[in-house]
């Protein structure tokens, strides 16, 4: 059985650079806070086994997992992401959302959930067009917006439509970030499945080739 408790996916830029300055997409605070939640369920599941142990002693390593693994998940559904925008962007998209977008009734409970964080972005001050100000957002308000704003159309190559295209790559790179962290959640879940499987007798877990070629390396060295 293949040991897959090393993440799967590789980890997208938490940072971009403008204005001469790398502006981080996650704070260093909450990168950390989400990657320790990862690796301390990875080093429990390689530090403990239930071979050998009673049936109660197996439940209690199964839910001590679980329990940290719903730990991770409360912290991924509470992170926010930085969500930067200039002075041009601000202006597009408050204006988008809040005056120039209909919406159907499949949208308007999307702008509605979107009040909130609509009404901390109200107000921005900017010293001018290309000074970046970053807004909190969680993974559930970004994708909001990216749902109302797809829909959105700009006629030919105009400023608009530089200025959207630059509002819908800042929310890619956050996507990207959301979206690993989404993955690692998963992988995880399954991970703590299989690794169960390997208290019984007879069934081990293989290292991951990733593990394998780092030990090698190791050696080599």
């Amino acid at each position: 059985m293949e040991n897959n408790i090393e993440t799967r996916v590789v980890k997208p830029a938490i940072s971009f650079f403008e204005n001469e300055v790398d502006n981080l997409i996650i704070s260093s605070q909450e990168e950390s806070n989400l990657d320790s939640k990862v690796k301390e369920i990875e080093d429990y599941m390689a530090n403990n086994s239930g071979k050998g142990k009673t049936e109660q002693e197996k439940d209690e390593l199964y839910q001590n997992a679980q329990t940290l693994w719903h730990s991770y998940s409360s912290a991924l559904k509470a992170a926010k992401y930085n969500f930067y925008l200039n002075r041009v962007q601000y202006r597009f998209l408050t204006d988008l959302i809040l005056t120039k977008m209909e919406y159907d009734v499949n949208t308007v409970f999307f702008a509605i959930e979107l009040t909130d964080m609509m009404a901390s972005m109200k107000g921005a001050k900017y010293s001018d067009d290309q000074s970046l100000i970053s807004f909190s957002v969680n993974a559930t308000e970004i994708t909001y917006i990216y749902h109302l704003i797809s829909k959105h159309k700009v006629k030919g190559l105009s400023k608009d439509a530089y200025t959207f295209s630059q509002i819908l790559y800042r929310i890619g790179g956050i996507s990207k970030l959301i979206n690993y962290y989404d993955a690692t959640h998963k992988n995880l879940a399954t991970d703590i499945q299989n690794w169960v499987l390997t208290f019984e007798d007879g069934v081990e877990m293989e290292e991951s080739p990733k593990k394998k070629s780092k030990k090698e390396k190791e050696v080599t060295e």
